[in-house]
């Protein structure tokens, strides 16, 4: 009973210090990121101090998830540290209780803020950032109606396990629904009797004028098929069945940070049977279900460093440590999820490694120190 009112007791001194350092974080994001909109958007459009308001705020989950890991980090470090000063810990210790017992309500803090923030805070910053880039689009169209919002040379494949087709188009619009001077070549799977092989043969190529991409299907007009047997044969349209989409036809400018958590899987599904490469969505997919772990290990990092005794001194240096730690943790994530973007390594082990690495050298320590 004791030792449970005593973890209730230290999580909600985390608690109020994560909700202060959260506090800090968000006022200052959101002052740098209202002058950052009136000093980039501001300069194409007569944008008031409310509207950049506005903005920031649809950026302002997106960036607290960012951020979140250092808040964990620095309210462990206030917690544990002003409960170390006013030798509260020693206290604890000399009632019998474990370092194991008074960190559990960081580990269950860390856990708890990973789940929320893969769970809830980022498919909200996910869906309020799309609100972002639609309404500053919109904002820039409107200044300037003249400005180019078209994309060029568009390679794109869609199919089935016996048929594939390569897309190419001279341009597409922002939507991602209507394409100018398309080709489709279509190829079939060769079958040996009934055992289907690895190659594939040609079987019609389809020039058009334009393509539009509807639910389910594309809609082609002024079209001209040749299959390579019979002489070309002109229609005005025709309509080829798809299962692509406008989001995974532009997944190359769609960042990763504007897809749910939510949606990712199913949104790497699509983009995969296009023909895509999904490895920065399947590093970001990864990464999310790591926040757990990675904010787990935050928070004991930011304890371990403020579990030395007052009177022994050297604190200070163990903080300056610990923020040193943090930050080289930080800069391993982003150095490993580039090589699991670029392919080098499985998304799955990018996204994992580091904060698995940091968390069980953060309890080797603790166990070296605690039980000798």
């Amino acid at each position: 009973m004791i030792a449970s009112r005593l973890q209730r007791y230290i999580f909600i001194r985390i608690f109020s210090a994560l909700s202060i350092v959260l506090g800090i974080f968000m006022i200052t994001i959101l002052l740098v990121d209202v002058v950052e909109q009136l000093r980039t958007v501001g300069n194409d459009v007569d944008l008031s101090v409310f509207r950049a308001i506005q903005l920031a705020t649809m950026k302002l989950p997106a960036l607290i998830e960012e951020t979140l890991p250092f808040a964990v980090l620095v309210a462990a470090m206030i917690s544990y540290n002003a409960l170390n000063k006013s030798s509260e810990l020693s206290v604890i210790r000399a009632m019998g209780q474990s370092a194991w017992q008074f960190l559990m309500p960081a580990i269950a803090m860390g856990t708890l803020l990973g789940l929320f923030s893969m769970m809830v805070l980022n498919p909200m910053g996910a869906t309020l950032s799309q609100e972002f880039e639609t309404t500053r689009s919109s904002l820039l169209e409107k200044a300037n109606p003249r400005r180019d919002l078209t994309r060029s040379d568009i390679f794109l494949r869609q199919g089935t396990d016996n048929s594939q087709i390569l897309i190419h188009a001279a341009r597409v619009d922002a939507s991602g629904r209507s394409f100018s001077d398309v080709k489709f070549i279509e190829e079939s799977r060769i079958f040996d009797g009934a055992r289907p092989t690895q190659n594939f043969r040609f079987t019609r190529r389809i020039d058009s004028e334009r393509a539009q991409l509807m639910d389910g299907f594309w809609q082609l007009e002024n079209i001209i098929e040749n299959d390579g047997q019979s002489a070309p044969r002109s229609m005005a349209r025709l309509a080829i069945e798809t299962d692509l989409d406008p989001n995974s036809l532009m997944t190359r400018f769609t960042s990763p940070s504007t897809i749910s958590f939510w949606d990712l899987p199913g949104f790497i599904e699509r983009t995969r049977r296009a023909g895509l490469e999904t490895s920065r969505f399947s590093i970001r997919f990864w990464g999310l279900t790591a926040l757990p772990i990675l904010y787990t290990a935050m928070a004991l990092i930011g304890a371990l460093v403020c579990l030395r005794l007052p009177r022994l001194g050297g604190t200070s240096q163990l903080v300056a440590a610990g923020a040193g730690a943090a930050t080289a943790l930080f800069f391993l994530i982003q150095f490993a999820s580039s090589l699991g973007a670029s392919g080098a390594v499985p998304p799955l082990i990018a996204a994992w490694s580091p904060a698995l690495c940091a968390l069980f050298i953060a309890l080797t320590i603790i166990s070296y120190q605690e039980d000798g």
